[in-house]
Parts: C-alpha cells; sequence; structure tokens
C-alpha cells in the first residue's frame, strides 16, 4: 500500500512538474510572437496605404489590419491592389507568417519535448515540486552502485555528474533517473535541485578537495539537510566530520579494507562492517548435512552460537529470505548468510562441518 501511494503521488509530482515546464516553455514564444504583430503592424499600414482596388477605395484601419493577419495565415480575402506595393505584400506577408509560424512552432517543441537540451530546466522545475529527495553527485563506478542501493529502496534521486561521456551516465538514464551535466561547485546548482528539501546529499566524486568544497556548500545553503561524502583520506575524513558538522563521512579506503582482508583469507566471506573499531564479517555458507548447523533454528544458532542469521535460501528455492524468523530452521543443502566476529570465521566453519552444537565461540 505504501508503495503503491508513493508510485502515485510520484506520478501526481511529475505531471505537476511537466505542466510547470510547459507553461514556463510558452516564453520560447515570445520572439516569434513580436515578429509576427511586427510584420502584421507593417503589412496593415502598408495595405491602408496601398491596398485600394482598382478603382476602389483605400481601406480603412480595422479591414487593413483584419487582411494582413489573415495573410500572415496563407489566406487572402481581398482583391489584388492597383498599387505595385499593395500587391507586393499580398505575395510577401504570407512568406514572412511561414518562417515566423514555423520558428515558434520549432522553437516550442524543443523547449517541451527536447528536455536534453533544456535539461537544467527541466530539473529545477522537476526538483521544485520534490520533497525528501536525495541528491547523488558523481557518477563513477562509487556512485553508480549507490544509485542501484537507492533505487531498490525505492527513493527519488537526482544525479550530478561533471561530464556526459561516461557510460554510466546513459546507464543511468536507462534505469530513469534524471541527470544533470554540471559542475556541482558552480553557482546555484545546488539550489536548482532544491537542496533546503532534500533528504540526503551523498558527495561521491573521486576528489576529495572537490567533495569537501561541494559539501561545504550544501552545509551553507541547508543546515539541517545530510550529507554523506565520500573520502579516500581517513585523517581528512575524522576532521571533517568533528568541525564541519557533517553527519556521516566515509573513508572509501577504510570500508573497502576489511573486506578485501577477509575475503583474501576466506571464501567463505561476502561483507565486511565495522563496530567500533571491530571487524564484523558476512559469511554465506552451504548447511553441511548432519553438521552443527542442520536442524538449527535462528533462535538456536543466535543463542548458542552467538550467529546473527541475515538470510536463508532453502535448497529447493531460488530467492533468500532476508531476516527470517526465529522459528525458521536450517537443513542440509541449504545456504545461509550470518554475520560474526571476524576471528570467529574458522570456529563458523567448524560448527557447520561437527554435529555437535556446544563450544563454537570457545
Amino acid at each position: 500500500m505504501r508503495v503503491s501511494s508513493t508510485r502515485v503521488a510520484r506520478r501526481a509530482q511529475r505531471l505537476l512538474a511537466e505542466a510547470l515546464f510547459t507553461a514556463s516553455s510558452l516564453r520560447a514564444l515570445g520572439r516569434p510572437m513580436a515578429g509576427l504583430i511586427a510584420v502584421a503592424a507593417a503589412g496593415a499600414a502598408l495595405h491602408h496605404l496601398y491596398g485600394a482596388p482598382p478603382g476602389g477605395a483605400a481601406p480603412g484601419w480595422s479591414e487593413s489590419a483584419f487582411v494582413a493577419v489573415n495573410l500572415l495565415f496563407l489566406e487572402h480575402l481581398v482583391d489584388l491592389p492597383a498599387h505595385p506595393v499593395g500587391q507586393a505584400v499580398q505575395y510577401i506577408l504570407p512568406v514572412f507568417g511561414v518562417f515566423l509560424l514555423a520558428d515558434g512552432v520549432l522553437k516550442l517543441g524543443q523547449t517541451i519535448f527536447d528536455k536534453q537540451h533544456n535539461q537544467e530546466r527541466w530539473m529545477r522545475t522537476l526538483a521544485q515540486t520534490s520533497r525528501g529527495h536525495v541528491i547523488l553527485i558523481g557518477l563513477g563506478s562509487v556512485g553508480f552502485r549507490v544509485l542501484e542501493e537507492l533505487l531498490g529502496m525505492g527513493e527519488q534521486v537526482f544525479a550530478i555528474e561533471k561530464e556526459d561521456s561516461g557510460p554510466l551516465v546513459s546507464q543511468a538514464r536507462a534505469l530513469g533517473v534524471e541527470v544533470l551535466i554540471a559542475d556541482a561547485r558552480a553557482e546555484n546548482v545546488l539550489r536548482s535541485l532544491n537542496v533546503e528539501s532534500a533528504k540526503a546529499v551523498i558527495v561521491a566524486t573521486d576528489d576529495d578537495l572537490s567533495n569537501l568544497e561541494i559539501a561545504m556548500d550544501v552545509r551553507e545553503i541547508a543546515t539541517d539537510v545530510r550529507i554523506v561524502m565520500r573520502l579516500w583520506d581517513q585523517r581528512l575524513a575524522h576532521k571533517v566530520q568533528a568541525t564541519l558538522g557533517i553527519e556521516v563521512t566515509f573513508s572509501t579506503s577504510r570500508l573497502a579494507a576489511p573486506l578485501f582482508a577477509a575475503a583474501a583469507l576466506d571464501s567463505s566471506v561476502v561483507g565486511a562492517h565495522q563496530v567500533a573499531g571491530r571487524a564484523l564479517v558476512v559469511m554465506e555458507l552451504q548447511v553441511m548435512a548432519k553438521g552443527g548447523l542442520d536442524g538449527a533454528t535462528v533462535s538456536e544458532l543466535v543463542g548458542a552460537h552467538r550467529l546473527t542469521v541475515i538470510a536463508v535460501k532453502p535448497g529447493d528455492m531460488d530467492d533468500w529470505a532476508v531476516q527470517p524468523s526465529a522459528a525458521t530452521r536450517l537443513a542440509a543443502g541449504d545456504r545461509v548468510q550470518v554475520m560474526v566476529a571476524g576471528e570467529r570465521v574458522q570456529a563458523v566453519h567448524a560448527l557447520n562441518v561437527k554435529a555437535e552444537r556446544t563450544g563454537a565461540s570457545s
């Protein structure tokens, strides 16, 4: 129900943005309309002076204006005037009308339907109607993976990338994400995406100084928005967190190091996490027949062996059951993901192959 209501709200928001964008696009008709009015006025004046038919009287201003407007739209309502200038008006005015009308239609079509060439204005319009969106800056390999995770969580994401040539930009757009090609350090780029109403800003470029500058700009514009910043320098990350009031800063190397180290030592390790400097690893195992995991429930593994069971994939199923209930019972052939302290990896392997279910933590 919540997902459905979110989709309805997003659709309504997009329709509102489309209406606002179309309304603002009508400004593109300003110059063609001004041209039409000027040409119509000139044509009306010339027809008033030289538009008298052979043997007839000069037309009045009202009639001349009516004739000029119709000529612009390729409508001939009167006989050919006797004077050469009046005749020229009859032939030339429709040509001006064709060019000016075509110019107006072309500009309006490009402005409304070609959002790629009006990207910043379209995204500004869409963002102004959004609340609680996420702004992602940087669509490198890390930024794109973050984008996939956010989309999987149902978040609305606006991305900013400096270069349009990267392959991940087109992939992001294929996922339905609005990507603004701009330098996030430039004035008003962040404001154009309504950063004041954003849920969070994620700064994930591969340049520490640029990330720091962008984060400071965000903090200056919106004092309450949550900032997650990618930094390679761990010492700088700690200083930024302490002095700039940025809630979360991650050193990429610090995040990756525990996983690299654990995965190098044991092929069952698929993830890593740190709590207060202590390494926790996620292991993926196949339950061995007659081993310590075979026949055990989730609650037994938590209570007796201090294993946090994250997910279970029964042997005859294709999908993982995430956060299984305490009563879920494992069976030989099942796959299971558990989180344990890094130093207990070998103890978990031993538990999986031994029938007794005691002393795994000793």
